[in-house]
């Protein structure tokens, strides 16, 4: 099951801990659409970056236990594109 994380969404109001605990892991997604140069209609993708993040990594060397999970989408920067428009999706175990 997967569950998208947004600005203020979501059933869970824990931390990076709680989630880690709970088996819980993250993905991460950078979608960049814009229009292609000399062109006014058309549209195309540049950028469609996708990567599981490892949560034991995240928790334990860079953000720490206790952080919200509310602050997750603002600190990511995506490797190919350099965009910080980026998705996170929560893959919760049953």
């Amino acid at each position: 099951m997967m569950a998208r994380f947004g600005k203020g969404s979501g059933p869970f109001r824990g931390n990076w801990g709680q989630a880690w605990r709970l088996g819980w892991r993250v993905r991460a997604r950078c979608l960049l659409v814009g229009h292609k140069p000399k062109t006014r209609d058309r549209t195309s993708v540049w950028c469609d970056t996708s990567a599981e993040l490892d949560m034991k990594t995240l928790v334990w060397w860079t953000r720490g236990d206790a952080m919200p999970l509310e602050r997750l989408q603002g600190l990511f920067r995506c490797p190919k594109c350099g965009s910080r428009k980026i998705t996170v999706a929560f893959e919760v175990p049953n």
